[in-house]
């Protein structure tokens, strides 16, 4: 039997794009990165790449292992993880014990908000300049499918971005696929955890990868998850300028308080329509709500083409028009960071 390589192609290209991603933050000698690993091929790869490089630029590397509790033995799994990365080397290493309370947004949603409720928590706690996420080629490519599939605009076919706008969350292996992470793991002979969860089509993400990317790899020819992760880069610069000039219409036009906005409609109608729509967007999102097309044209309509119109019921919000106003209000506090 051959020995493992020293250094194979998925070792050199993994750690490679960490270090690379780190010219995104402004780094120095003991700094602290956090490292999010649920224990899958992804996640386990990166945690091992981040730390190799983490010793070689005297970067403190820590990790979080987040339990959802929505699988049985899911803090064995969490405990195992811990066990693991411990033995790579990380001195510290935190299990994040969360309860996942589905809302209208679904469950997919609910623990996506829990989980990155509890990173954030994990980084505060550590004074983690950044937490960096394992999400991959293929996941950009399902992102982008999955925001395709619902019409909620340019910004959802962006994709997931290297660096979130906040700072506060770094992807280096969006360039990456999952096979390199399986291989990289493999390489190194890290035992990854296989989740059944990824196997279960009642998920809209899974469906994606297990019957829509195949379909289309075989019908329209090998590639599509590295054009669909190609158009989501070119678009973010795109987006990134876009949605600058859509938070300073957003200021001009409309007011906010705790659970409410309140759009100026004759501001707002001197708006382009890609800053209007960007405007209406992002009020439906402080509301907590993850606005598709249908609902912004609705809320549209009661500038375009207002008549008299009772208010509107969408997930999270009611609008209504009163006069020269459009309110939006919540049933629940609004996101932090309105402005």
């Amino acid at each position: 039997m051959s020995e493992r390589p020293r250094l194979s192609p998925a070792m050199a290209d993994i750690r490679r794009a960490v270090r690379d991603s780190w010219d995104l933050l402004n780094l120095y000698k003991g700094s602290t990165v956090a490292v999010a690993c649920s224990g899958g091929a992804d996640s386990l790869a990166l945690a091992s790449a981040v730390l190799f490089e983490g010793q070689r630029a005297d970067v403190n590397v820590i990790a979080c292992i987040v339990n959802h509790n929505l699988q049985e033995g899911s803090m064995e799994v969490a405990l195992r993880t811990k066990g693991l990365l411990t033995e790579m080397g990380f001195s510290v290493v935190d299990i994040m014990d969360v309860v996942v309370q589905q809302n209208s947004l679904g469950m997919e949603a609910a623990a996506r908000n829990a989980r990155y409720g509890a990173l954030t928590e994990f980084a505060q706690k550590h004074n983690a300049a950044v937490t960096m996420l394992g999400h991959t080629q293929d996941d950009q490519a399902e992102t982008v499918l999955l925001g395709l599939a619902r019409g909620s605009g340019a910004k959802s076919i962006a994709g997931m971005p290297t660096l979130s706008p906040d700072g506060k969350y770094l992807r280096p292996l969006l360039g990456i696929t999952r096979k390199e992470t399986v291989s990289y793991c493999e390489d190194l002979g890290l035992n990854y955890w296989s989740d059944p969860q990824n196997l279960d089509t009642k998920f809209s993400r899974v469906k994606a990868r297990l019957k829509v990317l195949p379909v289309l790899e075989e019908e329209l020819g090998p590639g599509i998850a590295q054009a669909l992760s190609r158009t989501a880069e070119i678009l973010q610069d795109d987006i990134s300028y876009l949605e600058a000039q859509a938070d300073k219409a957003f200021r001009e036009v409309a007011k906010t308080t705790n659970n409410s906005v309140i759009i100026d409609t004759d501001l707002f109608e001197k708006l382009p329509k890609a800053l209007a729509n960007r405007v209406i967007h992002k009020s439906l999102s402080l509301m907590g709500a993850e606005p598709a097309k249908v609902q912004i044209d609705s809320v549209m309509e009661l500038v375009t083409n207002w008549h008299g119109q009772k208010p509107l019921t969408l997930p999270s919000v009611r609008v209504e028009r009163k006069g020269k106003e459009i309110i939006l209000k919540s049933t629940k506090t609004m996101k932090p960071g309105a402005c």
